[in-house]
């Protein structure tokens, strides 16, 4: 399964964000059920996957049946992720989520 191309929007909702279908499964595809999370600027989080090649690493975070993320609340303080409505990305070997309040200024557009 190719990743999915775009900008998705998905609602931050007590700490979790919900995945989108499309990228929801693609993620099951990929095996990408383990997250760690690296904040790349004020506006920017990147889910990055544990993959099996990393069982060693630590994970903060797992993949919800129902697609659901939890974020930890120190990475959701460092960018002023609450509740709120977030765009993602596929990029980079991972899945970024982009604070709403950028997306004029990257022009991106969401899919729905």
């Amino acid at each position: 399964m190719e990743a999915p191309a775009g900008t998705f929007i998905a609602q931050m909702r007590d700490g979790a964000i919900q995945l989108p279908p499309m990228l929801l499964a693609w993620c099951r595809a990929q095996s990408w059920t383990l997250f760690h999370f690296r904040v790349a600027g004020e506006d920017q989080v990147i889910m990055l996957p544990v993959l099996a090649e990393d069982s060693d690493s630590r994970f903060q975070a797992s993949l919800g049946s129902d697609g659901t993320l939890w974020i930890p609340a120190d990475i959701r303080a460092m960018v002023d992720l609450h509740g709120q409505s977030v765009m993602l990305r596929v990029e980079g070997g991972g899945i970024s989520i982009y604070l709403r309040k950028v997306f004029d200024t990257l022009g991106f557009r969401p899919r729905y």
